[in-house]
């Protein structure tokens, strides 16, 4: 089966073998071109870009393996194949699974940003995007498949290096947004992250961005947690296996966010509310303890927001002291199949009506977005909130490995937060 673009044909992959049985299981690997036909092998030699789709060539390469689904895998299978990493074959085998499955994630994403409607996908910001996920597709793919050591760390190099060049992906999807919706007066968002065009008939008038980010942020940090986790297999560290702890302290991991997060609520409002911690404190699973922090660090930066804009408006001139603000509570609970988190607070909580809106990505409760990206721009000082990206994110962080992120808020008291942590660490989630 091949499939043809214009009069060349572009048939890299659909010939497979199955990886060895007991390593990546149902994974599956492209055959080597001794395998294929001679004009096959000779399309595979080919020097692709490393600027981004440049050709027709190009174009139909991405699409192809854009059209493959991506693979599903587990925390626990990660765990248990990285504590194979003093095997140098096994370093091997976990390259050539990402040499295979990156090129599919990141042809994926390309064809979905190509397809956004009303002009969006041609607006600087994200056609910058869209250009980054092409360098990076072509920089793997003309990249030899690691079949040797010395092969395998110059992969590893160009995941590294791929890694840093991402970094901000999400400021500039940020940036995108406030693009197109400043740019012409017909667009407008509703609830649950709608996107409309006045003048357009039925469907074609509307369309899902918060489903669209959602699928996207998905994506990103599943790769980042692969090309993660085997750049850090390279470099090895007591209690960890890549970048997953074996023994995760959640309640040690919030400690740290609590202290970041402090640090900038004492920059933005010159106070910080103190923070208390119960239940199960103790309790450790093995997990992923950067997610951890994003999660409580952006929680607790609405919490502490919140309860200092709260009772500052209500007593303006009033000098307030931490002891004097209600306290955060961050309470630990474990069970058999999840652990969870609750983070209260008593910063007046969120109207209905911003609970509808509460997950889209272009609805803050801190100011206008555009205004915040301006600051980052010109500005060292950090940024407390207003990127409208920090809560559905950290629920993205959530649900990559099975747990999940929900709010319940009474607006006049506050708001409560709830994390679920899947402890066993054997839920697929389906990559989009």
């Amino acid at each position: 089966r091949l499939v043809k673009g214009s009069e060349r044909v572009v048939s890299l992959g659909m010939l497979r073998k199955p990886l060895e049985r007991g390593v990546h299981g149902r994974r599956w690997l492209i055959a080597s071109p001794q395998h294929m036909s001679a004009g096959i092998a000779n399309t595979c030699k080919r020097c692709f870009s490393v600027e981004g789709a440049e050709t027709e060539e190009d174009e139909h390469e991405i699409l192809f393996f854009s059209l493959r689904h991506a693979a599903t895998v587990t925390l626990k299978e990660m765990h248990q194949f990285g504590a194979q990493a003093n095997n140098k074959r096994a370093l091997l085998l976990a390259a050539q699974f990402l040499h295979e499955e990156l090129p599919i994630r990141l042809a994926r994403r390309v064809r979905e940003l190509k397809k956004l409607p009303f002009g969006l996908g041609e607006t600087a910001a994200m056609t910058q995007v869209r250009k980054l996920y092409e360098k990076s597709f072509f920089q793997i793919r003309r990249t030899p498949t690691p079949k040797t050591l010395e092969i395998e760390e110059n992969f590893t190099q160009v995941l590294d290096r791929m890694m840093s060049e991402h970094n901000n992906v999400q400021a500039t999807v940020a940036r995108g947004l406030q693009e197109l919706l400043t740019r012409e007066g017909d667009f407008a968002v509703h609830q649950r992250g709608i996107i409309s065009r006045e003048h357009l008939p039925g469907s074609l008038a509307s369309f899902d961005f918060g489903q669209f980010l959602d699928r996207f942020y998905l994506s990103r940090v599943g790769m980042r947690v692969l090309v993660g986790q085997h750049i850090m297999l390279h470099h090895p560290q007591d209690g960890f296996i890549g970048i997953i702890q074996t023994e995760c302290q959640p309640a040690f991991v919030c400690s740290h966010a609590i202290q970041d997060a402090q640090h900038i609520c004492q920059l933005s409002y010159g106070i910080a509310p103190n923070v208390q911690m119960e239940g199960s404190i103790d309790m450790k699973l093995p997990y992923i303890p950067e997610h951890l922090h994003y999660i409580f660090f952006e929680l607790l930066k609405n919490s502490m927001r919140a309860v200092v804009e709260r009772y500052k408006e209500e007593q303006p001139n009033k000098q307030w002291k931490a002891d004097e603000l209600p306290p955060i509570v961050v309470v630990f609970a474990e069970g058999d199949e999840d652990i969870a988190i609750k983070i209260s607070d008593k910063g007046g909580g969120i109207s209905r009506s911003g609970m509808e809106r509460l997950w889209t990505y272009s609805f803050t409760t801190a100011g206008k977005t555009r205004e915040k990206l301006r600051q980052l721009e010109h500005d060292d000082k950090p940024v407390m909130a207003g990127f409208a990206h920090g809560l559905p994110l950290s629920r993205i962080h959530a649900r990559a490995f099975g747990g999940d992120l929900q709010v319940m808020s009474m607006q006049g008291h506050g708001t409560d937060v709830y994390i679920y942590l899947w402890k066993l660490g054997d839920r697929e989630v389906s990559v989009p």
